[in-house]
């Protein structure tokens, strides 16, 4: 590769000078530096020289380089003790380093730069044109990878404003609703035998159309608030939570004539909201998405793996089309019409999220028709209980 391959950084007066990549040369003979230099400098960066290895671990507390040139043999300090100190930095993590020698190609020198983590180690007299070009390769991942940087920490940024955005939109609509709510409500149980058959009609829309503007926006609350606040880890007894969370869809299960079953379900180190939330929305779609032929049956059952526990929620419900699996996490997605199965389409995009944020992973198997097992695992934190 030549120095016409790489991405051009920005240049000029104007230019900050971190975007500049920089290169390091160490060598305690003068002319080695200037002979160096002469060879790298048509390419796109910043060239330090060094004569010590105290003077290059000077500079690297003040400077990000892109790539050091290491000579080995160096009076008071030489290469390799200079490349160990040198990775003590943070600032140095990652960051090549390749060996220059003139001393023996005895294969000892090179298992040990090797050990060290060098990415090169080469011989003088140095063919210039080898030289540039290996230093370029380097010089392009690190434009690269400062690139990519630069697009993560604005998508970041971009996510964390959409985020705030929702929780503040979400938050002041509460109050809104839930007057509109709490109006349409006295106005349909004081007013109703005085309104026609139309008018009770449309009170009845504004009422369903209330309450589902009230759950989406505490959806929207959750959501956004997952990775804004502090996970608080603590002993759960998944148990006691499973049952606070079965007599919340009591009459649900009462009237559908479901069968919910659980084993054993541990207790864990973990946070008390994300084992709520995760059995709120997986058992509630259980015993949602079903087509009303047969009686709904849901089975919950943990496992011990060995650095995590894991948990599925099975149900026989209609299940999922395999074509729609890129859609089923995705917030505000919904496969089926809301008249059919109502909700928000934002349950399972918590869910992921916030056990993505815990370190767990969370998938399902399915088929139409046969119902759908949803899959999460929670990891094992240091003080949990068998």
């Amino acid at each position: 590769m030549t120095s016409t391959m790489l991405r051009q950084p920005v240049t000029g007066p104007d230019a900050p000078a971190e975007n500049v990549p920089k290169i390091l040369l160490v060598d305690d003979r003068w002319e080695n530096l200037l002979a160096t230099e002469k060879v790298l400098r048509p390419l796109p960066a910043r060239i330090f020289k060094a004569s010590s290895g105290n003077e290059a671990l000077s500079l690297v507390l003040r400077h990000r380089f892109a790539i050091v040139l290491l000579d080995v043999q160096m009076p008071e300090m030489d290469g390799f003790e200079t490349a160990m100190l040198m990775q003590e930095h943070e600032g140095m993590a990652g960051v090549p380093i390749i060996f220059v020698t003139a001393i023996s190609k005895e294969e000892k020198y090179a298992s040990r730069a090797a050990e060290i983590g060098a990415v090169d180690y080469i011989f003088k007299p140095i063919n210039p044109d080898i030289l540039k070009s290996k230093v370029a390769v380097y010089i392009d991942l690190y434009l690269q990878r400062e690139q990519i940087l630069r697009l993560n920490a604005v998508l970041s940024q971009s996510n964390e404003e959409l985020e705030r955005f929702a929780y503040i939109c979400s938050h002041d609509m509460q109050e809104p609703v839930r007057m509109m709510n709490a109006f349409a409500g006295l106005l349909a149980e004081h007013a109703a035998e005085k309104l026609d058959d139309g008018s009770r009609r449309y009170l009845n829309f504004i009422l369903d159309n209330a309450r589902r503007m009230q759950k989406m926006i505490n959806d929207i609350l959750t959501f956004s608030r997952v990775g804004r606040e502090d996970i608080i880890v603590e002993t759960v007894d998944c148990e006691a939570v499973l049952a606070e969370v079965l007599s919340e869809f009591e009459d649900q299960i009462r009237e559908t004539d479901a069968q919910v079953t659980y084993g054993h379900l541990p207790r864990l180190e973990a946070s008390s909201t994300l084992v709520r939330i995760l059995f709120q929305n997986l058992i509630g779609n259980a015993l949602k998405y079903q087509d009303g032929n047969r009686r709904p049956e849901v089975e919950i059952a943990a496992v011990r793996q060995r650095h995590a526990w894991w948990f599925a929620v099975k149900d026989n419900g209609i299940g999922i089309d395999e074509t729609f699996r890129s859609r089923i996490f995705t917030i505000f997605q919904r496969l089926h019409r809301k008249e059919d199965y109502p909700g928000t389409g934002i349950g399972l995009s918590t869910c992921r999220k916030f056990i993505q944020l815990y370190g767990g992973e969370i998938d399902f198997v399915s088929a139409p028709g046969e119902g759908t097992t949803f899959q999460f695992t929670l990891p094992v934190k240091e003080a949990a209980l068998p």
